[in-house]
């Protein structure tokens, strides 16, 4: 193929219109500066200052970093599993849990066939490409929404909804062989984590598990971060929260580079050998009237590596109705939230880019 300019028209043509994704353009193209279309807006760059010091510093003029909780989970009927899990939940938003059942090695076959995926040739990846998809429930795509975005993320996605899962038997059958029985696998191991946890959460609000509307749709991103040229002026993956319940995030466990906001600076999420991280997402901050929080993060680019990542979503229902729980309300305390169909928040959600940041939930804000 014959090398192209880089300039925005011939970037997006390239990335987009062609469906090389931002892979294609550093295997095929490698750019050795990064292209306008990539580069952020300097109000949307993590810089130093935007980053809060390692909480075992206390550097000048910086915010000390509280730690990130690892959470041993080896035995969830602990009465401290559940105290440290709402504890997290109801301050970050964001923590990690190790011995929690998945091995090191189904771990790493896992990140192995993801990466399997996006060294396929680009006319096998085609097949996949959201818009024309020969699967209904895989796709795969670059950045976020890059029909609404002026600048693009450093990312390529392969997408899975396990919403027919048990629906249909062969609800796979036509997703990507190289990675198909492993993604089924990882589902079937995650949904059970991300149940415990969930049971954990609506115990301290004395609330019922209710599994439709707390897990009643299932979905996971691979999503793959390439070498980036000028890694300081992009971004893998913009700031957002994400709108769902529960995600259970398996990162590279070499490469730290996803960061959630604590106040108004960024705090590492660092690399745990053998953890999955686990974040709150929009539906319970909603459901628990503000107890939970929902927190805002972001993945910032890497020069010397590529990055893989799994993230798993748990999510409600797609008819069902999101609203603060009345357990939650049942003292007289204001509902902060109007009821919403979660079907219309996904579709609020994914109708605007992560530059947008995290103001879907206050689009059913109460005033």
């Amino acid at each position: 193929m014959a090398p192209i300019g880089l300039t925005d028209v011939a970037v997006t043509d390239f990335v987009l219109n062609q469906r090389n994704g931002v892979k294609g353009l550093v295997d095929v193209i490698s750019p050795k500066t990064l292209p306008s279309r990539y580069v952020q807006l300097p109000e949307k760059r993590v810089t130093p200052e935007k980053l809060m010091i390692e909480a075992t510093t206390t550097g000048k003029g910086g915010s000390l970093a509280p730690v990130i909780p690892v959470i041993d989970v080896s035995d969830w009927n602990n009465p401290n599993v559940a105290e440290e899990i709402y504890d997290a939940s109801t301050t970050l938003g964001f923590f990690q849990i190790v011995n929690h059942g998945v091995s090191l090695d189904e771990q790493n076959k896992l990140r192995g066939v993801g990466r399997a995926f996006f060294d396929l040739s680009a006319e096998e990846k085609k097949r996949y490409w959201e818009e024309s998809s020969v699967s209904e429930t895989a796709s795969y795509m670059t950045s976020f929404k890059p029909s609404m975005e002026a600048k693009l993320e450093w990312r390529d996605a392969l997408k899975f909804d396990f919403k027919n899962r048990y629906d249909q038997v062969d609800f796979a059958a036509t997703w990507p062989t190289v990675c198909r029985d492993e993604v089924v696998k990882h589902s079937d191991n995650m949904k059970p984590i991300g149940k415990k946890i969930l049971e954990i959460l609506m115990k301290n609000l004395n609330a019922r598990m209710v599994e439709k509307t707390l897990m009643g749709s299932l979905r996971m991103n691979i999503n793959y971060y390439p070498k980036c040229p000028e890694p300081k002026l992009a971004v893998g993956t913009g700031r957002h929260c994400d709108m769902n319940t529960l995600t259970l995030l398996l990162q590279d466990d070499i490469i730290g580079t996803l960061y959630a906001r604590c106040g108004d600076k960024w705090l590492h999420v660092p690399p745990v050998m053998g953890a999955l991280v686990v974040n709150i997402g929009d539906v319970l901050q909603i459901l628990s009237n503000d107890r939970y929080k929902s927190a805002e993060h972001l993945v910032m680019a890497n020069q010397f590596l590529s990055r893989v990542s799994f993230a798993y979503y748990l999510g409600p229902g797609y008819d069902s109705v999101i609203e603060p729980l009345r357990e939650v309300l049942q003292n007289g305390e204001k509902p902060l939230y109007k009821a919403t169909k979660y079907a219309d928040y996904m579709k609020y959600y994914f109708g605007r880019p992560h530059s947008a940041g995290n103001k879907t939930i206050e689009s059913v804000k109460l005033h």
